[in-house]
């Protein structure tokens, strides 16, 4: 049955409902384009507040990102992004404990929003990283053989609560070979992490997530031999 509004008058639909139906999508338009001209906004600002924490001015960015934060009705892909930011700024200024509460809120938001549907397969995420591990000489390979190497889709609530960036790709943590003597103690508690849902969030393509993977193991297994991030920015492995 047609419902009674969309009854037809003379094998015509009344005007009136005709004249609705226009008005609604002419309303539905300019809510359209008002959402995009917030969100156009908004990635604006963002990116101001960014520019404003690369030169230095953490203050000034924080107090921005603030601002941005406390309006309430951010999407909150955007809102992960806001305090991700916000976290940086506060860490920047020595607030620790407004950066780690910031960014336990965007380990929350970011698992959110997430997609159901990963990019990759658990099976072909473990290959790419094998993959990696292959490529280097079996000496080194020889010296990671105690290392574990974990996939978990982000840092934990303990990690981030202890300063770790939530949006991190890898991690490792141990005590680097260039650190060790004999008078240290064994074994070494040595672990090498990868964050799946973070290093998709970074990649568009499968193609491009292997090549993420390949050199976000090759930089922690650096680490692990103790190159520090200025060598390994150096070598392209940033």
């Amino acid at each position: 049955m047609v419902p009674p509004a969309r009854q037809r008058v003379g094998g015509c639909y009344p005007v009136y409902d005709v004249a609705m139906s226009q008005g609604a999508r002419k309303r539905a338009e300019s809510s359209a384009r008002g959402a995009a001209a917030d969100s156009h906004g908004l990635e604006t600002e963002l990116r101001e507040a960014g520019r404003l924490l690369a030169a230095g001015d953490a203050p000034a960015a924080a107090e921005r990102l603030r601002d941005i934060t406390a309006r309430g009705v951010l999407p909150p892909y955007r809102e992960a992004d806001a305090r991700y930011l916000l976290g940086r700024a506060l860490g920047a200024v020595g607030d620790r404990g407004g950066m780690t509460d910031e960014w336990g809120l965007v380990l929350r938001l970011d698992a959110a929003a997430a997609s159901p549907q990963p990019l990759m397969p658990a099976d072909e995420f473990e290959s790419a990283a094998e993959a990696a591990l292959a490529e280097l000489p079996q000496e080194l390979l020889d010296q990671l053989r105690n290392v574990a190497i974990l996939v978990a889709d982000r840092p934990s609530a303990e990690m981030v609560a202890g300063g770790i960036d939530p949006r991190i790709l890898g991690l490792y943590r141990g005590v680097p070979m260039s650190r060790r003597s004999t008078s240290f103690g064994a074994p070494y508690a040595d672990t090498i992490y990868l964050f799946r849902a973070n290093l998709e969030r970074v990649c568009a393509t499968r193609a491009a997530l292997a090549e993420r993977i390949r050199v976000t193991v090759l930089h922690e297994t650096a680490h692990y031999f103790g190159y520090t991030e200025r060598q390994l920015r150096r070598m392209g492995l940033a």
